[in-house]
């Protein structure tokens, strides 16, 4: 079956079943918070979704924002922090149009599940330029984003997560072609998402006014570099101002 958008109504629910029904959020916002230790710290969740990482997170007690540019992924959003009695807040927003300093100045701000990867290539150092605009001055932006490797592999198995994912790059424009087949669900979704790779993506972010990156394929960045041979997606970690031991 296709024709299902993974990321709203009916295939947001797969979209998460697949991918967190084993608490996986929860382990990712842990990993998060063994080098983020800022209590009271305002996060903006870039993606959220249906606010998953955003609500545990709120759950700790840190001020949190979400923002998404699908609707019915926000009103789950905020059913659900409803429904936990907390105060994280959720708007709906394009990354590409909105100005996030709309919402006001964070001390994180995340985009996590790729997000980086689905803004086109040639418009990321201008949303880029919207993110330094709403963080701290020594605030830290985190993302990851897919890798245009060499090798490329075309076809990646996530065994765990029931998925299949076929892949093609265009190594010219970076752009990857991808369908992912949810074997679990039945459902085959195309996707149009773009890829970097490391030495581009730390060029575009230093272009763009970032002064301290640190990149690893884990959210807890136990190193300072990769530490797997070829990852899918790398994570990223940026700051603004000089580095604090503290973070």
């Amino acid at each position: 079956m296709t024709g299902i958008e993974l990321y709203r109504d009916a295939g947001l629910q797969i979209y998460e079943k697949a991918h967190y029904s084993r608490g996986e959020h929860i382990r990712e916002v842990e990993a998060i918070l063994s080098w983020h230790r800022r209590d009271g710290s305002r996060i903006l969740d870039m993606g959220c979704g249906g606010g998953l990482h955003a609500i545990e997170l709120a759950k700790r007690g840190y001020l949190v924002t979400g923002i998404d540019v699908e609707t019915s992924a926000i009103a789950l959003a905020r059913q659900r922090s409803r429904e936990s009695n907390l105060d994280a807040v959720f708007f709906v927003a394009d990354l590409e149009n909105c100005e996030p300093a709309a919402f006001g100045r964070f001390n994180l701000v995340c985009g996590l599940g790729n997000v980086i990867s689905h803004i086109p290539k040639k418009t990321l150092p201008k949303v880029l330029g919207k993110v330094r605009s709403c963080m701290e001055d020594d605030g830290v932006f985190l993302f990851d984003a897919l890798l245009a490797g060499d090798p490329f592999p075309e076809e990646v198995r996530e065994k765990e997560l029931g998925i299949i994912w076929k892949r093609t790059l265009d190594r010219a424009t970076g752009e990857i072609r991808m369908t992912g087949i949810f074997e679990d669900f039945g459902i085959t979704q195309d996707f149009l998402v773009w890829g970097y790779t490391r030495e581009e993506m730390l060029a575009i972010l230093m272009g763009s006014g970032f002064s301290k990156i640190d990149v690893s394929d884990s959210l807890d960045f136990p190193g300072r570099d990769v530490h797997s041979a070829n990852p899918v997606c790398l994570k990223y970690r940026a700051w603004m101002g000089r580095r604090h031991e503290k973070i």
